[in-house]
């Protein structure tokens, strides 16, 4: 990034006044016409079990399950950062009646310690919404969120997730199998000669848009080679790229993580140069392309939300959230380690949290209470998280957020955006 990204603090400063009287300060007004004084109000219970008003309470806790130091924290760490960061926003600049409290715990991508840190908050604070991360950890913790009526906010999009099995499960993002669709269907159109064949590591998180995916690509008539797997930890990708190669794929669905994305790329360049490499939402970010703009170059990455250049010209709330936050912490724009779209993927869940609970105190009822907060994710219509990503609407029956894929290409070690792909919402793709 240049120096034209420079934040004037001055400027952030009236910002966030702005913010601080006018959005959450209509928001306290709606707030305190719909929430009672803790008595109950006309007609509601008081006890937090629904409907009418109730009070409200002091605090309300949210915590954070995030991927720091394992085999996804070149991704999860920028994430977890950004979610704490807007969390802190969140409450300094009374975006919500209440305080959020956020402990959050570094898993390391081990599903036994997410589930520790699940049964440690759950029985310290019986939280109404935790902020998660991977996808065998999630749908390990699925059932168990659903029976304590939980809201889990994670990082995984996991078309398994938004099944009726997992009520409790939402995600902010186009989940794994339509992000493979998208990029399916611009190759379709553009070259529908094309062989197609995914590449993954032989994980939960890996395999889960592959099924649909082929399925997509057949219905769409490209030729689909056998699959070909790739370790999340892998340091050479030599002998996949050989098989592509021998398969005479033309495009690779890539779902992984940057660390090995950069490694097949690496390789791709003496093995099989002609290959185009297509990456779902955690194979590229700023960071990697800055760093080795050469092998990223003609990488195509899809989305549904902004890139950290895109968010920070998208001029909205969003833009401002995120420029307070480095103003706050003292960070360079300029650092790519940081300064990423999985830092604006971190704002998001933050976001969706807030949202959540917004929704359910504006309808008068307790926050505390999972099933509340679950509804009032329902309340999020055609919102596009102050302008960082695709409109998110969550339904009862279809939590996908969004069926809008954002395309884009590495060009001269850019991530440049390219064009949007519109996927038909049909329900037999829920889950698949």
């Amino acid at each position: 990034m240049t120096n034209d990204n420079t934040v004037d603090p001055t400027r952030l400063y009236r910002r966030r006044n702005v913010l601080k009287s006018g959005t959450a300060g209509a928001a306290t007004l709606a707030l305190a016409g719909c929430i009672g004084g803790g008595d109950g109000g006309d007609g509601g219970s008081g006890d937090g079990s629904g409907g009418g008003d109730v009070g409200m309470p002091d605090s309300v806790t949210v915590p954070g399950i995030y991927d720091e130091s394992g085999a996804t924290s070149d991704v999860g760490r920028p994430t977890a950062i950004g979610s704490r960061d807007t969390v802190e926003y969140i409450n300094e600049n009374d975006l919500f009646d209440v305080s959020i409290d956020h402990p959050n715990n570094d898993y390391a991508y081990e599903v036994p310690q997410a589930q520790q840190y699940y049964q440690q908050y759950t029985s310290e604070s019986s939280p109404p919404l935790i902020i998660g991360w991977g996808t065998a950890d999630t749908e390990a913790l699925a059932g168990t969120v659903a029976e304590d009526e939980v809201v889990y906010v994670s990082a995984s999009y996991s078309a398994n997730l938004v099944t009726e099995e997992f009520p409790y499960n939402f995600f902010g993002n186009l989940d794994y199998t339509s992000q493979a669709r998208a990029h399916l269907k611009w190759i379709a159109d553009n070259d529908p000669e094309a062989t197609v064949g995914f590449i993954f590591s032989n994980t939960a998180f890996g395999r889960s848009p592959v099924e649909g995916g082929k399925q997509y690509a057949e219905e769409l008539g490209l030729d689909v080679a056998p699959d070909i797997n790739l370790p999340l930890t892998a340091n050479s990708a030599t002998t996949q790229l050989r098989q592509a190669r021998d398969q005479d794929i033309d495009y690779l669905i890539h779902q992984n993580t940057s660390a090995p994305m950069r490694v097949l790329l690496e390789d791709r360049q003496d093995i099989y140069p002609d290959l185009t490499v297509c990456g779902l939402t955690y194979t590229v970010d700023e960071r990697v392309v800055q760093q080795s703009p050469d092998i990223f170059e003609g990488v195509r990455y899809v989305n549904a939300f902004r890139t950290f250049q895109g968010a920070l010209d998208s001029g909205g709330m969003g833009a401002d959230i995120i420029e307070a936050n480095f103003e706050r912490e003292g960070r360079s724009m300029d650092n790519p380690e940081v300064a990423q779209l999985n830092y604006v993927r971190g704002v998001i869940h933050a976001l969706l949290a807030l949202k959540g609970l917004q929704n359910a105190a504006e309808a008068g009822n307790d926050v505390t209470r999972g099933s509340n907060v679950r509804q009032g994710m329902f309340g999020i219509e055609d919102d596009d998280m102050f302008g960082l990503a695709e409109p998110f609407s969550y339904e009862e029956g279809d939590r996908r957020p969004t069926m809008n894929g954002r395309l884009f290409e590495v060009t001269d070690g850019s991530l440049s955006f390219d064009t949007s792909v519109e996927l038909p919402r049909r329900d037999s793709w829920i889950g698949l």
